[in-house]
């Protein structure tokens, strides 16, 4: 019976493990990532279904040089920022060149509409430089279209390849990794319990033939 009901939580162990990888990797937490112009009058429009609930932001994002001790670099980097609207007080006297009104339809309907203009926290990524100019609630098992245009001359953000980009909150990655580390806490208890129920089924003295 040991060996039984360790074997079954061995497989239990593995099997929570492997359904929620298996799960996870068939949740889009990025449903749009596409290249944008930010010409003044260019408008982008892109449909996308959602297949998790939360938070979702509306991005604006370009690729941030690697880092090195080159002051001449580290110019550049500021001054993207500072054209990216990121930059904070040192930017002081330049103007974003990030401006955008969208709108937002959900099976059609429109559902939402915004602009760059709002005051909104961005999100610090490793290599890029974010500007979040919309967030909506989504609901999974919804077609979705969004339609952004450009309301601002941002042609000089052109040579840093801009991207338009639909992401889950990091309120929500944080979520699935608190639930990443009870999934896996779940699987190690199994499998580690039922080792030790094997190996009590194994080493465990034999009855005598006969008793």
């Amino acid at each position: 019976m040991r060996t039984k009901a360790g074997i079954g939580l061995i497989v239990l162990g593995v099997g929570v493990f492997v359904a929620w990888k298996l799960w996870m990797n068939t949740r889009s937490q990025v449903p749009v990532n596409v290249p944008i112009s930010v010409k003044l009058g260019e408008t982008i429009e892109k449909e996308f279904r959602l297949n998790l609930d939360g938070l979702y932001l509306i991005e604006i994002v370009v690729a941030q040089k690697d880092a090195d001790n080159s002051a001449q670099k580290d110019g550049q980097q500021e001054a993207l920022r500072c054209l990216m609207g990121v930059g904070g007080a040192q930017c002081a006297g330049i103007a974003s060149a990030i401006g955008a009104n969208w709108v937002l339809f959900r099976d059609g309907q429109e559902v939402r509409r915004g602009d760059s203009l709002a005051s909104r926290s961005e999100p610090a990524e490793p290599g890029n430089v974010v500007r979040v100019i919309g967030d909506f609630p989504g609901e999974a098992g919804h077609e979705y279209r969004l339609q952004v245009s450009v309301t601002t001359d941002g042609s000089g953000l052109q040579a840093a390849n801009p991207r338009l980009r639909v992401a889950v909150s990091s309120l929500i990655q944080t979520d699935f990794q608190s639930a990443n580390i009870l999934a896996f806490s779940a699987s190690f208890i199994c499998v580690f319990f039922g080792a030790i129920l094997l190996g009590i089924g194994w080493f465990a003295p034999k009855p005598a033939q006969g008793q």
